[in-house]
């Protein structure tokens, strides 16, 4: 046997984990670029449509416009959506919660085509005016750029697993300058698990995506503005207030954009036709009230320094609710954070104004705001440790961070209450897909019986008694008999030990058959590992037969699964999970 140099393999280690950080480094720059590319993106189609183009002056650029222009843009750029969208996987916008579904679910898997066609579709949502924010799109685009380079790469499932996450914090922290918030967003919502492992790569591609930024666009914060004092330890109870107010918010958006989801599947308008018609309204609404198109920077700057009167507080947030919902609801293609800045700073500097009615001392109304922003946030992104860090880097306010907390630890607490936890964790259960229930648990759903089929039985005819069929599974050794009839139709099934218990019971003589399961114990190749368990668990028996029922009047054996075999598989899953979260190799 050859000597082996043991010495060398912490040194092949380090370089395979020193590759790996160049490639993250790699993802880090190409998603800024990316990044940066979807903004010119935006601005182009909002160069074509308005004639000029500005994300900061959006509401400047639409309120120059002819009334029929503010209608006309959206109508017609929700029509290239709803063409667009026909031609993408599922005839869907793929965003955040896919990537949280991939790392989940796909084993860090991606198609790159749904990643083109988010670009293109979030390109022309934004630049026509439709009121979402670009987050959402451009951390999928970033994910599918690096599911594309781990596939080429042919990395293992940890590997890709930590590319995914590198290039979704890229993309955030290029969006919005926030390289601190972007790393934990990845980890907390689209990873799903801190470890060093994961954390290490991410933070270098967040640190090339920032220095791609820093070259092009600087490195000022989004909402630049003076410091903001908290004037007295009981407005504390207040922020606690906010973060209720911002989840109730949270909710009723929810449940808005599914009404609307109905209303459109009962008004049966084709899909094509839904972003058009929906583009037609919110022009309508724009006309009125600008300021709710686009990303809304200008309205939420204005909010947060106390500019906007009350009654123009309360006609914001609802106009941009509803022309949120329309967007989201029709397949316009967007993300939600924005929005919840935009909304969150209507609630708060809302909530400020009617205290001041009552002349109660308070902070400036800037301080309820931002702290507004951040309860509305941390409700729709189920994340509020990036939520707190999101607003300190977006505003650089470090004095309302205590506020900011307290909002955002009550509002992701009363938004967990509940069906939905998150924006995007409601996204995932239209879908039938359940995060929520463990990621074991979510793997083994994925899991299907079909590679479990085992011919370990013995089959026979119906009319045998039970005497025969006692002594012909013991002379073969089998522990289960499915039961034939004309047409080798599946009959029934049973375990030696119900045939046994049987002829106690009923004597040799007795028919076999009678001591047999129906059909109605069966379960398919389709049918997913815990579900399988849960079918044996509740009859209390070893096995459960595969049926093809494809016709009814006849199903017919395909195999049976064990529940040895079944608890096996569910080991191997969940140790593999354990491995991708914990490092372990």
């Amino acid at each position: 046997m050859a000597d082996v140099d043991v010495t060398d393999a912490p040194h092949s280690a380090l370089r395979h984990r020193l590759g790996f950080f160049l490639l993250a480094a790699v993802i880090g720059a190409l998603v800024g670029l990316a990044t940066l590319l979807l903004i010119e993106l935006i601005l182009l189609v909002q160069w074509l449509g308005y004639g000029t183009a500005s994300e900061i002056r959006f509401t400047q650029i639409v309120s120059m416009q002819p009334a029929w222009q503010v209608v006309l843009v959206p109508a017609v750029g929700g029509l290239v959506i709803g063409i667009v969208v026909q031609f993408l996987p599922g005839k869907r916008y793929h965003g955040i919660a896919d990537v949280m579904e991939a790392c989940a679910l796909n084993s860090a898997r991606m198609p790159v085509r749904s990643g083109v066609g988010a670009a293109l579709a979030t390109g022309v949502s934004l630049g026509v005016g439709a009121p979402l924010g670009r987050e959402g799109p451009a951390v999928h685009i970033g994910a599918s750029i690096s599911a594309y380079l781990a596939e080429r790469f042919k990395l293992d499932h940890k590997q890709s697993l930590a590319l995914l996450g590198c290039g979704a914090a890229a993309a955030v922290a290029v969006s919005f300058n926030t390289p601190l918030a972007a790393v934990i967003f990845a980890l907390e919502v689209v990873v799903g698990y801190y470890t060093l492992r994961v954390f290490a790569p991410i933070v270098i591609a967040t640190v090339l995506a920032m220095l791609v930024r820093f070259y092009f666009l600087g490195s000022e914060p989004l909402f630049p503005v003076l410091p903001h004092v908290i004037e007295s330890n009981g407005e504390f109870l207040l922020f606690a207030l906010l973060g209720v107010f911002g989840a109730l918010l949270g909710k009723s958006l929810l449940f808005l954009i599914g009404y609307l989801q109905k209303l459109w599947v009962y008004s049966a308008t084709p899909g094509w036709l839904k972003p058009a018609l929906a583009g037609l309204m919110m022009g309508l609404v724009a006309t009125q009230l600008p300021m709710v198109m686009g990303i809304g920077y200008e309205g939420t700057l204005l909010a947060v320094n106390g500019a906007l009167p009350g009654d123009l507080l309360l006609y914001l947030m609802l106009a941009k609710m509803l022309v949120v919902a329309l967007a989201l609801s029709s397949g316009f293609a967007g993300g939600v954070f924005a929005p919840a800045l935009f909304l969150g700073s209507m609630m708060g500097g809302l909530l400020w104004a009617l205290l001041n009615l009552t002349g109660v001392p308070l902070s400036e109304p800037g301080v309820y705001a931002i702290i507004g922003m951040a309860a509305v946030s941390s409700a729709l992104l189920g994340a509020p440790i990036s939520t707190v860090l999101i607003m300190f880097e977006l505003t650089r306010d470090y004095d309302i961070t205590l506020g900011v907390m307290t909002a955002a630890a009550f509002a992701s607490t009363v938004m967990q209450i509940g069906e939905h936890g998150s924006f995007f964790r409601w996204q995932l259960a239209k879908r039938q897909i359940n995060l929520s229930r463990g990621r074991d648990i979510s793997l083994l759903m994925t899991h299907k019986v079909e590679s479990l089929i085992s011919d370990e039985y013995l089959l026979s005819d119906s009319d045998v008694t039970v005497g025969e069929l006692s002594a012909r599974m013991g002379s073969q050794r089998q522990r289960v008999v499915v039961f034939k009839g004309d047409d080798d139709v599946f009959a029934g099934s049973a375990s030696l030990s119900m045939i046994v218990a049987y002829s106690i019971e009923a004597g040799m003589d007795s028919p076999a058959i009678e001591a047999a399961l129906g059909a109605d114990y069966s379960i398919n190749t389709m049918t997913n590992i815990v579900t399988a368990v849960q079918n044996m668990a509740e009859r209390e028996h070893e096995y459960i037969p595969v049926l093809d029922r494809s016709d009814r009047e006849k199903p017919t054996l395909l195999g049976v699964v064990t529940k040895s075999d079944l608890l096996s598989e569910h080991y191997d899953v969940v140790k593999r999970a354990r491995e991708d979260e914990f490092g372990i190799t």
